[in-house]
């Protein structure tokens, strides 16, 4: 218990001095990010992939589509959508892709997605704006009453990648817990995504909320900074599923059409970053012309 208090009071620390290292330190910066050839956003050492990969269909949980953040050479976020609860599970449901149009003349992605089994369609429409992109949720019809506290914006982010930092929510400062041990809370009944066959049913709290997050603002490597028009909350999947991810989350209000849900999502770049170097051998061998 010392140790873990000793750990959040230095997390803390770095935590609130963040802002002023980020101010003046020549390694943290970020770099304005354009929409490339291959349809994705692209600054050194960042992208934003929105979509750019779909499910296999076995299962939702793949962690390879959705909004995406690839930062340092590192995917550290993924999963980005709409979903129906806090942590979804593998067996969860996801919406069904319908398209995705990209316009290059503008830098604006526009996804269609569909829950059908409620007959409910929604847009994730992503545009660059400078060193970061503004990801929103549109209605074209209000969120169906079954869904109401339950459909939200989710995005993923890959826990070892957080380890041993901190964050700040609308300036208050915590740390990503290392094991998962935060506060459940009893439900009606077992969700079957969580893989548990047995026992009552129970999802995780909210380990913290606002409506402007930053993730890691003591490590120019793994900061990302999110907006929202909404409040976010922070949730440790791993409480629920032994494979799962650190999510922030907005609800999506109910009644309401038209742009419902905007986050504004900022990863940092670190100046001059280059991919260690890898050195490849190919075991069936190389043609005589190879070079």
């Amino acid at each position: 218990m010392a140790a873990k208090s000793a750990f959040c009071l230095i997390a803390a620390l770095l935590a609130s001095a963040a802002p002023a290292i980020a101010q003046t330190s020549p390694r943290a910066a970020s770099t304005d990010l354009a929409l490339n050839a291959a349809g994705y956003y692209e600054a050194p050492a960042a992208n934003v992939l929105v979509f750019s990969n779909w499910y296999d269909g076995l299962f939702a949980d793949s962690k390879i589509s959705g909004v995406e953040i690839i930062q340092q050479g590192e995917r550290i976020a993924t999963n980005g959508d709409v979903r129906l609860s806090s942590t979804p599970g593998q067996w969860d449901a996801i919406g069904r892709l319908i398209d995705r149009k990209v316009d290059a003349a503008t830098g604006a992605i526009t996804v269609t997605l569909e829950y059908p089994d409620y007959k409910w369609r929604y847009r994730v429409r992503s545009e660059k704006r400078g060193g970061a992109v503004a990801v929103s949720v549109i209605l074209d019809q209000p969120v169906p009453a079954a869904l109401a506290g339950k459909a939200g914006f989710n995005l993923e982010f890959l826990p070892a990648a957080y380890f041993h930092h901190s964050y700040m929510a609308d300036g208050v400062s915590g740390a990503f817990p290392v094991y998962p041990a935060d506060a459940m809370i009893q439900t009606p009944e077992r969700n079957a995504a969580s893989g548990r066959a047995e026992g009552p049913g129970a999802e995780p709290t909210a380990i913290a909320r606002g409506s402007r997050f930053v993730l890691a603002p003591e490590d120019p490597a793994r900061r990302v900074t999110i907006r929202s028009t909404a409040e976010v909350q922070l949730f440790d999947g791993r409480n629920q599923a032994q494979n799962g991810w650190f999510v922030l989350r907005s609800l999506l209000p109910a009644g309401r059409t038209g742009t419902v849900l905007e986050w504004t999502i900022q990863p940092n770049s670190v100046p001059g970053w280059l991919r260690p170097p890898v050195i490849a051998h190919s075991q069936l061998g190389y043609t005589p012309d190879a070079r």
